[in-house]
């Protein structure tokens, strides 16, 4: 198809489908796939910080993958449908990434034919990377080196470093193994500028025959020679090259430096013109995306004491979402375009339309000079900053090693009195070793002309084949405070156990000026203010009228005792314990640490994210909230297995258990879900959710204990290769004991959900 057609089949979807919407908040940003030597990695994005837990299968080919994660900036987790497609490749099978999975906190990656694959936590804490194993080892989609070389004249000498000895091949390493350790170090040598070096390793990994960098080494070394200076030798290396690969993106940089090794022998070096830079022929256009719409629908029966009922309309909403992308690549040039957004026509009485726009960028990256500009509306959670923002994102790489990054604009939030803007910069260091990589940053932000948070920290990073160790510090300069404090660890063993630890100490919300609106004394009253404030601006103008005016100190200690401490510790495993099944368990502690009115503050911000997208926290939500908030220690211990061909014939079941034991109540959690496909182009998904929460007697409130019980079943139906429709319907039954003293009682609550809609791939 044209590209000019794609446009317009996605112009004419938008102008045809879009009603009047509204906001949901999402949980995935972006996937993009980077080809490397013998692997193409694909970064699954998102648009909050991540823990990984684990996924499933391990160490098995696989067309669905299943990723189990954590999301620690959410107290209640977005359940809305969503989809993000792959960016066309020739490197690996079509797939989609979606959201959530088997009503679990997990994301379902699915193939269009079975892959070899591993998986790892990205090095910033806000993505997860799939690793593909090609069937074929492949050039480096990378130039190796551009800088041009002319022939050094006959007086004289190429500078000679020290050469060192060949690492010897360790006992029981296979070649293919110590080949790769071979071209790693020559990497390293020439990166220290000792291509003498590097060329003593690259003879020897090239003398070892039929491994999977003969390739790569081949280009390498006669690009050594050349920055040593041998032009006659580099040469002669190049041509061998075209001999053997004749073919790639490879043989077009190789034709390009023999073009100018050619060029220069044919004038003197004293008056040899300074030759260019090679440039990769690459000329092409992509336009991919989605579209798809959901309606969904609750209803609410309550039963009380007396056994009088009373019916609430929970949710009534047509959610659509477009996700475009247009990805232009000329040469060294690479540009794209991205428009995302998801709306909702909320139909509940006085229910209110709302549309939230998730990204609409452009950006453009230069590969030989390394400049990356991405202007508009991006998401920002990096470099100390808070979410999405509408703005400017400017990296200019000074060397391989060090990139500096300029970033600002204002915060993108949704019916707000004020505008919270920004600036700041971070550095990106490293990869140092290969493994270890680094950022740090200092942002300033300001609302209403005073400074909202002022701040500095960086993230520290290691990362090899089998560990993975993130860090993150963000310390507010105003407050003086830390705002996060965080150590995540994964560790993958010979016999597939994989380990995984967490250590955090946390504001929330952050620590920013703006939190001193939720403080008590803001409250309309008759020795106080006449009306709640809205914007900081609008607080010290009523607060001039006070006895005692407000300063900005007093409104930073208002936000100091808005905001909760939270601590949390976890430690897991992961063992494949057969071909079928796979067997997880975690302990984790947290910590709320918070006076009365900051508690009610979070649930009420819990309350309107939820408004604000669509929905309505349950009774069960709420108490699990006020349960967080009280202080002492509650500790979760979660078991969980996953088994294939369990109860139908490649199936996917998992089961779930945890038991969580606060201050003040308890909690046993059973999830059973199942996803199997009974004929070609259907799926269907099942689960059954058992709870028991039990609540310790008060002053005012008797012990109390409710049995939840919510099966579901969705069904999805593939019409055509890029259209499918799909439904679920669901019921939750609670039944407990009125807690207050005055009225002791039995309560029933029955609540129904259900969506069904359409998913078009573009």
């Amino acid at each position: 198809m044209k590209i000019s057609k794609k446009i317009y089949l996605i112009c004419l979807f938008a102008s045809l489908l879009a009603p009047s919407l509204a906001q949901a908040e999402k949980i995935l940003d972006r996937v993009e796939i980077v080809q490397t030597q013998t692997e193409a990695d694909i970064h699954i994005e998102f648009l909050t910080q991540v823990r990984y837990i684990r996924h499933f299968p391990v160490n098995k080919e696989a067309s669905r993958v299943q990723i189990f994660l954590e999301f620690p900036q959410f107290q209640t987790l977005p359940t809305q449908r969503e989809f993000i497609n792959s960016p066309p490749s020739d490197l690996v099978p079509n797939f989609s990434v979606n959201y959530p999975d088997q009503k679990t906190n997990s994301i379902g990656i699915r193939f269009k034919k079975p892959v070899k694959f591993r998986v790892s936590p990205d090095s910033s804490g806000r993505g997860i990377i799939l690793h593909i194993l090609l069937d074929k080892p492949v050039a480096s989609s990378e130039p190796v080196v551009e800088a041009p070389v002319v022939e050094a004249p006959a007086q004289t000498i190429a500078k000679v470093e020290p050469l060192g000895d060949v690492p010897t091949k360790p006992e029981g390493m296979i070649d293919n193994d110590y080949a790769a350790k071979l071209v790693a170090e020559a990497r390293v040598a020439r990166g220290l500028g000792n291509h003498a070096k590097a060329i003593q390793l690259l003879n020897v990994a090239l003398s070892i025959p039929g491994h999977a960098h003969l390739q790569e080494a081949q280009e390498l070394i006669g690009n050594s020679r050349e920055k040593n200076g041998e032009s006659t030798k580099a040469k002669a290396e190049y041509e061998t090259y075209l001999k053997l690969y004749p073919e790639g993106e490879g043989a077009t940089r190789v034709r390009g430096r023999l073009a100018i090794i050619n060029e220069a022998t044919k004038v003197t070096v004293a008056g040899a013109p300074k030759a260019k830079k090679a440039i990769r022929d690459i000329h092409e256009t992509t336009v991919f995306g989605s579209w798809n719409q959901y309606m969904y629908e609750s209803h609410s029966h309550n039963y009380n004491t007396a056994g009088q009922s009373t019916n609430t309309h929970d949710q009534s909403s047509l959610v659509s979402t477009i996700d475009l992308n247009a990805r232009t690549r000329q040469n060294e040039y690479d540009g794209k375009i991205v428009y995302r957004n998801t709306q909702t026509m909320n139909f509940r009485p006085k229910g209110e339309d709302r549309d939230r726009t998730q990204a609409a960028y452009v950006e453009l990256i230069n590969n030989n000079v390394d400049y990356l500009v991405r202007l508009g509306r991006q998401n920002g959670n990096s470099g100390g900053v808070l979410g999405r923002f509408d703005g400017a994102w400017v990296r200019y790489g000074i060397t391989p090693k060090l990139r500096v990054n300029l970033v600002g604009g204002s915060l993108n939030e949704y019916k707000l009195d004020y505008k919270r803007h920004f600036y700041g910069i971070n550095l990106d260091i490293g990869p140092v070793n290969e493994k270890w990589s680094g950022n740090a940053f200092f942002i300033n932000q300001e609302v209403d002309g005073l400074t909202d948070r002022r701040a500095v920290g960086g993230e520290l990073r290691y990362f090899d084949n089998v560990r993975s160790i993130y860090s993150l510090i963000d310390y507010d300069t105003m407050f003086k405070r830390v705002n996060t404090a965080m150590v995540q660890a994964n560790w993958q063993t010979e016999d597939s156990t994989n380990y995984n630890m967490l250590v955090e100490q946390r504001k929330s919300p952050v620590l920013q000026l703006i939190n001193s609106l939720s403080d008590p004394v803001f409250q309309p009253n008759p020795l106080g203010y006449p009306i709640k404030p809205t914007s900081l601006r609008q607080a010290l103008l009523l607060g001039a009228s006070l006895s005692t005016p407000l300063t900005e100190s007093t409104l930073r200690e208002y936000a100091i005792n808005q905001t909760l401490d939270t601590n949390l510790a976890l430690f897991g495993a992961t063992k494949q314990f057969t071909p079928r099944w796979q067997l997880g368990a975690d302990i984790q502690m947290s910590r709320v640490s918070s006076n009365l009115d900051a508690s009610k503050a979070a649930i009420a911000l819990a309350q309107l994210a939820a408004e604000n997208a669509g929905t309505v926290l349950t009774e069960l939500e709420l108490q699990n909230l006020r349960n967080s908030f009280v202080g002492g220690n509650t500790w979760t211990y979660h078991v969980q297995a996953v088994g294939l061909d369990t109860l139908f014939k490649d199936d996917t079941s998992v089961l779930s258990a945890s038991y969580t034991n606060g201050p003040t109540s308890q909690m046993q959690l059973l999830v059973l879900s199942n996803v199997m496909v009974p004929r070609e182009k259907w799926r269907l998904d099942s689960s059954l959710k058992l709870i028991r929460l039990g609540q310790d007697a008060s002053a005012n409130t008797m012990a109390t204990v409710q049995y939840i019980v919510s099966p579901t079943l969705r069904a999805s139906y593939r019409l055509r290769e890029k259209a499918t429709i799909e439904a679920e319907v669901g019921l939750e039954v609670t039944n407990g004991n009125n807690s207050d003293l005055t009225n002791p009682g039995h309560l029933r609550t029955f609540r129904d959900f259900s969506f069904v809609g359409y998913r078009l791939d573009l």
